[in-house]
C-alpha cells in the first residue's frame, strides 16, 4: 500500500477537480450559481479523517483507497457533462442502496467474519441487539468506525458532533422529554392548555410532587368524600419499581418526607378486563427522521396482564392485581410463561395480534381502540417535537443520524378509551421466553431494515447536501431539488417499513398541523404531498 498521506493527497486532487469545475465554465455560471467551494477548504478535515479511519481497517479495506480514486475519477467524468448542460442543478437524486437485516435466531455460538461492519454498546450490552447485528455480519468494535450505536442510556453530545453521515445512533437528542415521567405530564399538559383539553385528554389528571404540593391537597380536598385512589412512581423509575397505589392522602405525604420526587396520577379504577384480569398494552412506536418528522407503529406487540383477578375493593397493596408489569408479575406463582411463540394467547403475556384478534371474536370494537391510540402516540411526539428538533440542528451534523425506539404503555378503560401511562425511552429487549425473542426479534430486525444503513462502497460517496440538517446548507436556493429527494427519501423507507406501519405523514396529517409549535417546510411538503 502507497503511503496514507500520497493517497490522500491523490484523492483529494481528484475530488477537487470534481466538486470544483474548470474556471471558463465556473466564469460563464458564476451570475447564476454560488461558486462551488473547493473541497479543500469545506470537506477536507472530513474528508482526511473518513480516509484514515478507513486506512486504519486491517484485511478488508486494505484496497479501498484505490476504489476512491477510481470513484473520484468516475464522479468526474459522470458529472461534468451535466453541469455542462444545466450548471445550476448541483443536486442529482441518487440512487442509494440499503442494508436488509434477517430477526435474531436466538444462537449463543455465532461464527464472525469481518466484513467490516460495526457496532458500539455505549452501555450495558443487549443480548437480543448484540445477536441480530452479529448475525446479519456486523461485529463489535470499541473504535470510531462503527455503523451503529446502541445505548439504553441518553447519548452524550460529543458522539452527535463528530458523526459520520453513514452512523446511526439509537436515541434522539433531549427524547427524554417525553419518556421522563414529570416532563411527559408536564408537556401534554401544556398542550391540553393551548389546544383545549378534550384534544389531549389521554393521561390521567397527575401531579408532580413536590412541585405541586399545594395544588394537589386543594384538588383532593374537593374530591375526598368519593375516596379518590392514587398511583404514585418515582419519576425516573422503570420497571416498576418504587410504585405504590394508595386511598390514604397520609402514604403520600409520607414519602415526601423522605424527600423524593413522585409523579402522582389518579388510579384509573375500571379497566377492561380479560378472563378477570387487568392488562396493558406495551406499543412499540419509532421516529426514523425528526426533520421531516416521520414515525412509526409495529404491528405487533405485547400484552401484559396482572396474575390475580382484578376487584377495585381489593387491597391496594397487591401489586399482582393492580400493576401489569411484567417485572413485577414474574415473580407471582400465578404467573404463567409463554413456551410456544405460536400459542400467542396462552399465559400471562400475550402477542398484541393475538390481543386483537379475542378482540374481534368478542365483539369489542378493536379498530375503534387502535385508531385512538394512533392518534395519542402522534400527538405525543407533537408535544416534545419542538425540543427534539433544536437539539437536533444544535448537536446532529446529519438527518439521518437519528433514529429512535419507544415503548408506549397504554391502559384501555371498559369504556374503550385508551389511556397513556408512560412512554419508555429504552423498552425492555429482554428475551426471557420464545414470544419475545418472535416479536422482539422480528421488530428490531424491521427498524434495522426501516433506517436505511447504507452499504460500505457508499458511505462516502452520498450528496451530503441531501442529508445535512438545513442549517448547514442553502436550502432556499436548490428548494425544488431537495423536495423532490426529500419525496423520494421518504417514499424509499415507506418500501423498507416491513412490519412498521407509518403514522405521520399521512393522509390526515393536516388536522394535525395546528398542534406543532412550528409549521416545518419539510413537514408541510409532505403533508401536501400526501392529501
Amino acid at each position: 500500500m502507497n503511503s496514507p498521506s500520497d493517497s490522500i493527497d491523490d484523492i483529494i486532487s481528484l475530488l477537487n477537480k470534481h466538486y470544483r469545475p474548470n474556471s471558463n465554465q465556473e466564469q460563464q455560471s458564476q451570475q447564476y450559481q454560488r461558486p462551488k467551494p473547493s473541497i479543500g477548504n469545506v470537506m477536507l478535515p472530513q474528508i482526511k479523517q473518513q480516509l484514515n479511519v478507513l486506512s486504519a481497517i486491517p484485511n478488508t479495506y486494505n484496497n479501498n483507497q484505490d476504489k476512491f480514486k477510481r470513484k473520484a475519477a468516475s464522479l468526474n467524468r459522470q458529472q461534468q457533462p451535466k453541469q455542462q448542460i444545466k450548471d445550476t442543478n448541483l443536486f442529482q437524486i441518487p440512487m442509494t442502496r440499503y442494508l436488509t437485516f434477517k430477526p435474531y435466531s436466538g444462537s449463543t455460538d455465532i461464527i464472525i467474519n469481518d466484513v467490516g461492519y460495526y457496532y458500539k454498546f455505549g452501555s450495558s450490552p443487549i443480548k437480543l441487539v448484540k445477536g441480530l447485528l452479529e448475525e446479519n455480519g456486523f461485529k463489535e468494535s470499541n473504535d470510531k468506525n462503527w455503523t451503529m450505536y446502541w445505548s439504553s442510556c441518553a447519548i452524550k453530545s460529543e458522539i452527535y458532533t463528530n458523526l459520520f453521515a453513514y452512523q446511526k445512533v439509537c436515541h434522539f437528542p433531549k427524547s427524554y422529554e417525553m419518556t421522563r415521567k414529570d416532563l411527559m405530564h408536564r408537556n401534554i399538559s401544556k398542550m391540553q392548555i393551548n389546544h383545549g383539553f378534550i384534544n389531549f385528554n389521554f393521561i390521567p389528571k397527575t401531579y408532580i410532587l413536590p412541585a405541586e404540593m399545594s395544588y394537589f391537597l386543594e384538588e383532593h380536598e374537593k374530591i375526598k368524600n368519593n375516596n379518590p385512589v392514587y398511583i404514585c412512581k418515582p419519576h425516573a423509575s422503570s420497571q416498576g419499581k418504587g410504585i405504590f397505589i394508595t386511598d390514604k392522602i397520609q402514604d403520600i405525604l409520607n414519602k415526601q418526607n423522605s424527600n423524593n420526587s413522585y409523579v402522582v396520577s389518579h388510579y384509573i379504577d375500571k379497566p377492561l378486563l380479560i378472563n378477570n384480569l387487568k392488562f396493558d398494552l406495551r406499543i412499540y412506536v419509532a421516529i426514523s427522521c425528526i426533520n421531516p418528522l416521520r414515525i412509526y407503529i409495529y404491528q405487533d406487540g405485547l400484552a401484559r396482564f396482572a396474575t390475580e383477578a382484578y376487584n377495585s375493593d381489593s387491597v391496594k397493596q397487591n401489586r399482582f392485581v393492580h400493576l401489569t408489569n411484567y417485572s413485577v408479575n414474574k415473580d407471582s406463582p400465578n404467573f404463567i410463561a409463554n413456551q410456544d411463540p405460536t400459542l400467542d394467547y396462552l399465559g400471562s403475556k400475550w402477542s398484541l395480534l393475538a390481543l386483537r384478534e379475542y378482540l374481534k371474536l368478542n365483539k369489542i370494537n378493536e379498530q375503534q381502540i387502535f385508531e385512538r391510540i394512533e392518534d395519542l402516540i402522534i400527538k405525543t411526539i407533537i408535544s416534545v417535537e419542538s425540543a427534539i428538533f433544536q437539539a437536533c440542528e444544535m448537536n446532529v451534523p446529519f438527518r439521518s443520524n437519528c433514529f429512535s425506539l419507544f415503548g408506549f404503555d397504554v391502559l384501555v378503560d371498559s369504556l374503550l378509551k385508551p389511556w397513556l401511562l408512560e412512554v419508555n425511552f429504552s423498552p425492555s429487549l429482554n428475551i426471557d421466553a420464545p414470544l419475545d425473542l418472535k416479536i422482539k426479534g422480528e421488530m428490531l430486525a424491521d427498524l434495522f431494515t426501516l433506517i436505511g444503513i447504507v452499504p460500505l462502497d457508499q458511505r462516502f460517496s452520498q450528496d451530503l447536501s441531501y442529508v445535512r440538517n438545513q442549517s448547514n446548507y442553502d436550502f432556499k436556493k436548490h428548494q425544488q431539488e431537495f423536495e423532490k429527494y426529500i419525496i423520494k427519501e421518504t417514499e424509499e423507507e415507506l418500501k423498507r417499513s416491513r412490519g412498521w406501519k407509518r403514522l405521520y405523514p399521512s393522509d390526515s396529517s393536516s388536522k394535525y398541523t395546528k398542534y406543532f409549535e412550528s409549521d416545518r417546510p419539510l413537514n408541510a411538503l409532505l403533508r401536501n404531498y400526501y392529501k
